[in-house]
């Protein structure tokens, strides 16, 4: 198909309009994407406040289909409400604490997860069985945190080790599930089910041999043949815990499991896989992409969700990556961005109306030197200088910044 590239002025831009180029070289542009789709009128205002003109696709345009996307949404909720009882939405959690105040009581929560975690897999080691009750513990006091400010989570998620991940990503794992739910609109008990499953669905592990589970490069097929019995392991230990549910037991099965039904172990596809499902896929990849392991190297959250929506209908379901990347936001908390003015700081904040306007800490003047106080800016309020709009979002470890000196210290 002929591609017909059409100049306009970003005042022109209407929903439906594919920009195919930019005013400038894709990197040195800080989008998310090299080519989508306009479908919100936040989103033209912001393009327009970064470009003066782009390029539309006009063989491309697709005028917003809201019949479709009802569609598309309503069987969503349909399934969330066959196995929670509520339709989407029907809990609107609001924030109820700061990010500093929250993010006390998370640190010493996070840490009891994880030495959980730890304990948890030294009892499979030992050949004794798990209560339910000790993880829904720990799974319910996650939550609380999360309902009440899920930035806190989402910041230390952002800063975790990498000698400690077999442990910190079940934890991490299940505060996205948990945050996630949250911006589904979830009821507790759901949010609950989705905590427990993604602490869990990597429990199998325990039965992997170190030296496979941590080696530097690339694995042969048998190596991978044998990673993949991890998931049947998992499925076997958590059936036999008194007391789990069937959608705990699916997480476990099918969050290696592709939308486009590339994945493992039974290579289902679509709605075959269940919901649950193919929410803990999501969930999986995004915090196995953004850890540092023994083989790879953490990309930023930002990063991140490029990935995921570049892969959407194909390795994961379209409505959900979409609702995945609402519910982080663009510029997700703990990234590390640079200002059109120069400056540089970290996201330490969602807006949860207006994504593409979070919460900031300048750390580095326009010259990169560190300031002596750190200020904290809310861009959804801030007026009076233009120049505090977000450039582009820089690599972990830009700068040698550490995130952990710059705010948890504070």
């Amino acid at each position: 198909m002929t591609i017909t590239k059409k100049k306009i002025s970003t005042l022109d831009l209407k929903p439906g309009m594919y920009v195919s180029m930019l005013d400038r070289p894709w990197r040195e542009a800080d989008v998310l994407f090299q080519g989508f789709y306009v479908t919100t009128l936040e989103q033209i205002e912001e393009l327009r406040k970064k470009f003066q003109y782009v390029y539309v696709d006009t063989l491309r345009y697709n005028p917003p289909d809201n019949a479709k996307r009802a569609v598309k949404e309503a069987a969503l909720d349909e399934e969330l409400k066959k196995i929670c009882g509520h339709p989407k939405r029907d809990n609107v959690y609001k924030d109820s604490t700061g990010v500093k105040e929250e993010l006390v009581v998370a640190q010493e929560i996070h840490r009891q997860a994880t030495e959980t975690v730890v304990e948890m897999m030294g009892h499979l080691q030992l050949g004794r069985a798990l209560k339910l009750v000790v993880i829904h513990n720990v799974v319910i006091d996650l939550m609380e945190s999360i309902l009440r400010n899920p930035d806190a989570f989402a910041w230390l998620m952002h800063i975790k080790q990498k000698d400690a991940y077999t442990y910190t990503h079940s934890v991490d794992s299940c505060a996205l599930a948990v945050m996630f739910g949250r911006h589904l609109g979830l009821p507790r008990e759901s949010l609950i089910t989705l905590g427990t499953g993604a602490l869990l669905f990597d429990v199998g592990k325990v039965k992997i041999p170190d030296d496979l589970l941590n080696k530097p490069g690339r694995l042969s097929p048998e190596e991978f043949k044998a990673m993949k019995r991890h998931v049947d392991f998992g499925v076997e230990i958590v059936t036999k815990i008194q007391g789990t549910s069937a959608e705990m037991i699916a997480m476990v099965g099918a969050h290696h499991e592709r939308f486009d039904g590339s994945g493992y172990p039974a290579g289902k596809r679509g709605t075959g896989i269940p919901l649950f499902g193919r929410i803990a896929g999501i969930l999986d990849c995004y915090d196995a992409i953004t850890s540092d392991r023994s083989y790879q190297q953490a990309i930023s959250p930002h990063q991140a969700l490029r990935v995921l929506y570049n892969a959407r209908n194909s390795a994961f379901q379209e409505e959900l990556v979409e609702q995945f990347i609402q519910c982080l936001g663009v510029y997700p908390t703990g990234s590390l961005v640079e200002m059109v003015s120069g400056e540089v700081a970290i996201i330490i904040a969602q807006n949860r109306v207006r994504r593409l306007r979070p919460k900031i800490m300048l750390i580095l003047d326009k010259n990169k030197i560190a300031l002596k106080n750190f200020e904290t800016i809310d861009l959804d309020r801030e007026t009076s200088r233009n120049d505090l709009e977000i450039a582009s979002v820089l690599p972990p470890g830009t700068h040698g910044i550490n995130p952990r000196e710059y705010y948890l210290e504070d």
